[in-house]
């Protein structure tokens, strides 16, 4: 894990550069809300390009910076960033070398509280009664098909989701679709509980998941064949179905190698949206992907039940324009530790 000097100053940088890259200091100097001196900047980015995660180019007054992408990275980040009203038309191509290597994510005292957790978590899974953990997984089901829906915009509240999974009533006055959309949900949570999806790391099951998750929804079930645009962010994904593909093959290639299960379905729940596979519903694929990775090394599943929509999507962009995992990594371990707490304790 990268440890910058100033995150708020460091970060704004880094915003600005890849927003706007090339850009040289004068450049970045402009475009800085709080300003700071020249060797005071000077020194910031000698501090990132020290760390790799900005690439320096020409000489003297020709000097100009773009973003490093030569993996996943992971550094504190102020996403605050994000509430520019910037209107930079600069794209963020998809980065090729994203993933060749992934930084170590989480300090000494994060993966504490992480193998913490999953300790009390696996006392309770032991000692619980079969019937009492079947009840305690449909809260967690219930809850994971609201939140995980309200994240793509679904317009339920919880109790109304209760009422839609229990009794069947869809709310009046909602439209159908977001009721499809939670069903669809709650069923393939139920069916990653249940082990049905064997082969984690290959594009079928992939695929299959996704196909079930927008199921009655209008939206194409395979590989896409066309390009798509993230609101939010000037990352732009491959356009190609066959560079899709391979993409997956790289990202699935690199999680195979990850002794550690959490930080193997961390990477896979950033990678999928990243790679954007399908032509709507890839970060509710990847949510899922990932939890089925916790469930198959008996470790929790993530709720997402105390998620800000908004910074769950500023993460997102984090990692789609600078390949900075940490802000994601963080979420997922609160939202983690937090459905241990809620659903899995003695």
């Amino acid at each position: 894990m990268i440890r910058l000097s100033q995150i708020k100053a460091q970060s704004q940088i880094l915003y600005i550069i890849a927003r706007h890259s090339p850009i040289g200091i004068t450049g970045i100097e402009h475009m800085l809300t709080k300003k700071v001196s020249r060797p005071t900047l000077s020194r910031y980015l000698k501090e990132l390009r020290d760390n790799h995660l900005i690439v320096q180019s020409g000489a003297a007054r020709n000097v100009t910076y773009t973003i490093n992408h030569d993996g996943i990275h992971a550094y504190d980040y102020d996403l605050t960033v994000y509430d520019s009203s910037d209107t930079s038309t600069a794209q963020t191509l998809f980065n090729h070398e994203l993933f060749t290597t992934c930084d170590h994510v989480f300090s000494h005292d994060e993966q504490a509280r992480l193998n913490e957790a999953t300790k009390r978590f696996r006392e309770w899974r032991e000692k619980t009664p079969s019937v009492y953990r079947a009840l305690a997984y449909e809260r967690c089901a219930i809850e994971f098909s609201w939140k995980s829906s309200k994240i793509e915009g679904n317009t339920y509240s919880l109790l109304e989701t209760e009422a839609l999974l229990k009794n069947s009533i869809e709310a009046k006055g909602k439209p159908h679709d977001d009721a499809t959309m939670i069903l669809n949900q709650k069923k393939v949570f139920d069916l990653t509980m249940g082990d049905v999806f064997t082969d984690l790391f290959s594009v079928h099951t992939l695929t299959d998941m996704h196909k079930l998750l927008v199921s009655d929804l209008d939206i194409p079930h395979d590989l896409r064949i066309a390009p798509v645009g993230i609101t939010g962010t000037n990352y732009a994904p491959l356009r190609f179905q066959s560079q899709v593909r391979e993409a997956l093959e790289s990202l699935f290639a690199l999680v195979k190698k990850e002794d550690d299960p959490f930080h193997a379905a961390l990477v896979l729940l950033a990678g999928i949206a990243y790679i954007q596979p399908f032509a709507d519903g890839n970060k509710r694929t990847s949510r899922h992907i990932a939890n089925a990775i916790l469930h198959k090394n008996n470790m929790s599943p993530v709720a997402w039940r105390v998620v800000d929509e908004v910074e769950y999507k500023k993460c997102m962009i984090a990692f789609y324009e600078l390949g900075n995992i940490r802000p994601l990594a963080l979420l997922w371990l609160e939202n983690y530790i937090e459905t241990i707490k809620t659903f899995f304790t003695a």
